[in-house]
């Protein structure tokens, strides 16, 4: 019997160690993806993305799927025009489950568009992830303004 509870003890703590470990590789990549978009790196912000990712914009656009070199171009157009970002992450929370996770935050910070105007924004983010051969990697995102009283 005390070999079952060491047992059942010990995988529960590795279970526990697994999963703040998968909270923490998502966060950094969360964190990564966002310093490679204010970088312009294109490539760098699809590393993390699979090939039928999703998302659901913060222009209230329909949902956009199939993020290919196209994609890439005009990310990286826009960045080469004089747009850019420098958001900052705030309140990121990641809940894993299993394969899969989701995490929220919201982005705040202004965005400098072509020709010198500065505009703030506030987004409220959830992203949904899935583990692949060890890698996490984003499905979906659900990007929307949030508007501040």
């Amino acid at each position: 019997m005390k070999v079952l509870v060491t047992l059942f003890l010990i995988g529960m703590f590795v279970t526990a160690v697994a999963m703040a470990n998968d909270v923490d590789d998502i966060k950094a990549a969360e964190l990564d993806s966002r310093a490679q978009e204010k970088a312009g790196n294109a490539d760098g912000v699809y590393s993390y993305m699979v090939p039928e990712f999703s998302i659901y914009p913060p222009t209230a656009r329909l949902v956009s799927h199939g993020w290919d070199e196209e994609s890439k171009k005009r990310m990286r157009a826009r960045h080469d025009s004089g747009r850019q970002f420098d958001f900052q992450v705030r309140h990121l929370e990641v809940k894993v489950y299993g394969d899969a996770a989701v995490s929220t935050y919201y982005l705040v910070g202004p965005v400098l568009l072509p020709g010198g105007e500065r505009q703030r924004q506030s987004l409220r983010m959830t992203s949904v992830w899935i583990k692949q051969a060890g890698q996490w990697k984003l499905v979906h995102r659900h990007e929307s303004p949030l508007k501040l009283p």
